[in-house]
């Protein structure tokens, strides 16, 4: 049975390291959180299978690592037709790696740390061309990510720098995720979540004017927000 911390030292957080970022968070009080190629081959994966397009094929390469593709008027162009150069992302320890993983080698990961079947329900829902399917497993998918992000942030707490920028990964995983499907289907629940997540924010702390971070506060605040997360999407955690 894996720790915490062992878990944390494999995690990939997938924070791509692009031009310019470095500056955009020191310079600028509005901080725009960049896609990682996660989420950016996320993103891709439903832009694939959603019809019109209905590229599931293509879809189940970018899933796997295989190919990256991008979008031009009429369709997808794929740019990429061999395995993935490695790209450099933080780690929870915040040490530059180079990381050549994907979504499958992700679920995988996930299955084998939390006993899900995340791998096996996306390639079904892949091979068999259902997209709902692959969009239900894709929401729990992430809210394992996120799960693992709150409990990194949990362990720097009184940090400087890591937590907010954990908690921004986080919150971006729930934007792209999770907010659409809430929205529409779970409004209240939506409402209340953001909520949360806003006052998780609070619980952090803020060193330049000298505001302690919470840490009982935001141990209370994650769980009833990963609880109500979990019971919208009838995951077991």
């Amino acid at each position: 049975m894996r720790t915490t911390r062992d878990r944390l030292a494999i995690l990939p957080f997938m924070v791509v390291l692009l031009a310019g970022v470095a500056e955009g968070h020191l310079f600028h009080q509005v901080f725009e959180v960049p896609d990682t190629q996660l989420t950016k081959d996320y993103g891709l994966v439903l832009r694939l299978i959603d019809f019109p397009n209905e590229h599931f094929a293509l879809a189940e390469q970018v899933y796997r690592g295989e190919q990256r593709v991008r979008l031009k008027p009429g369709g997808f162009r794929s740019w990429l037709r061999r395995p993935l150069e490695p790209g450099l992302v933080f780690k929870a320890d915040y040490q530059l790696h180079r990381w050549s993983g994907s979504l499958a080698g992700e679920a995988q990961r996930l299955d084998q740390t939390y006993r899900t079947t995340l791998r096996q329900r996306l390639e079904a829902g892949l091979h068999s061309r259902n997209a709902e399917a692959v969009k239900t497993a894709f929401r729990e998918f992430f809210f394992y990510l996120i799960r693992e992000l709150f409990e990194a942030i949990w362990l720097r707490l009184g940090e400087a720098e890591a937590p907010g920028r954990l908690y921004d990964y986080g919150a971006r995983y729930f934007s792209v995720s999770q907010e659409a499907f809430l929205n529409i289907n779970h409004r209240a629940h939506y409402v209340m979540l953001r909520a949360v997540l806003d006052a998780l924010e609070r619980t952090l702390g803020d060193v330049e004017r000298g505001i302690p971070p919470a840490p009982e506060v935001f141990h209370r605040q994650r769980m009833r927000f990963l609880r109500m997360l979990g019971q919208v999407l009838q995951v077991s955690w």
